[in-house]
């Protein structure tokens, strides 16, 4: 059985218990078998949770890892084409076996200098709404009513030491 079943069974017995159909002492070896089978159960959950905890960690530290190279790879890759770009002058081509490269003159951008001195024909105002659930959460804890919203209880969580 697993822990659901066992839990399941523990809880029917007993309820026949509360409503008198059987004592305590009838079933108390029925209960202690269960009781040990949950323990059993909830040891081994214990365990695959701490291996996968574990897994978890080290796959975390590989991928920390692989990011360093990553990261070091993007600035070898940003550092060498900076060099070849600085080397090269507008309008100058190469034509090799397997790569060509030509430095191209840069396209105009626009450069905000000032935001202030803009004028207004170019702005747009953007703007957003968002709910204050922090000072929602304290008042419906103390006891105010508000429409739309309401106090429920999280879910469930396990604390493992």
């Amino acid at each position: 059985m697993n822990l659901r079943e066992l839990t399941e069974d523990q809880d029917a017995i007993l309820a026949q218990v509360e409503n008198g159909d059987f004592t305590i002492d009838d079933v108390s070896d029925h209960l202690d078998m269960i009781r040990e089978d949950r323990e059993q159960k909830i040891e081994n959950y214990l365990h695959v949770i701490n291996r996968l905890t574990s897994e978890e960690i080290t796959v975390t530290k590989e991928i920390d890892r692989l990011q360093d190279i990553r990261l070091a790879k993007e600035k070898a890759l940003k550092n060498i084409k900076e060099w070849l770009l600085i080397s090269l002058k507008d309008g100058e081509k190469y034509e090799f076996n397997l790569f060509k490269v030509t430095r191209v003159k840069g396209r105009e951008v626009l450069q905000v200098n000032s935001t202030n001195d803009i004028p207004e024909k170019y702005i747009t105002i953007k703007m957003t709404n968002t709910i204050d659930k922090r000072g929602m959460l304290t008042d419906l804890k103390n006891g105010a009513e508000i429409k739309g919203a309401e106090l429920s209880t999280g879910k469930s969580s396990l604390r493992i030491k």
